[in-house]
C-alpha cells in the first residue's frame, strides 16, 4: 500500500551541499516531498528540510524549472520519516479525502 499523501503549504528551510533556501513545501508523505523554490537545486545532491526543530534528510531526485521557478522532489531518508505527529504543515489536506469529481448544490 502506498504512502497517504498530503497536499500543503509551508515555508521550511531547504539545505544541500553548499546551498540553501526557503522554499514552499508543497506535498508530504513519509519517503517524500514535493517543494518549489525560486532557485535551481542540483539533482542527486543529499538534502535537508527543516521545519523549526525538525529535520528531514534526504536526496534531491527530480527537479523541473518552470515559469514561476523551479519543483523539486526529494526523497526522504527511512532514518527521518514525515509523521503528521512529528511535524504538521499549516496547511494540511489529506488527498485520500478528495472525492472523485464535482458534487451537486443542494
Amino acid at each position: 500500500m502506498e504512502a497517504p499523501r498530503y497536499l500543503c503549504s509551508q515555508l521550511v528551510k531547504l539545505s544541500w551541499g553548499e546551498g540553501a533556501a526557503i522554499v514552499n513545501l508543497e506535498e508530504i508523505q513519509t519517503g517524500g516531498a514535493i517543494l518549489e523554490s525560486e532557485v535551481e537545486v542540483p539533482v542527486g545532491l543529499s538534502a535537508e528540510i527543516r521545519c523549526g526543530n525538525v529535520l528531514f534528510a534526504g536526496k534531491i531526485t527530480r527537479a523541473d524549472r518552470h515559469d514561476l521557478g523551479v519543483r523539486i522532489e526529494m526523497h526522504i531518508s527511512p532514518h527521518t520519516p514525515w509523521s503528521i505527529e512529528r511535524f504538521r504543515p499549516e496547511h494540511l489536506l489529506d488527498v485520500s479525502r478528495i472525492e472523485d469529481g464535482p458534487t451537486e448544490s443542494p
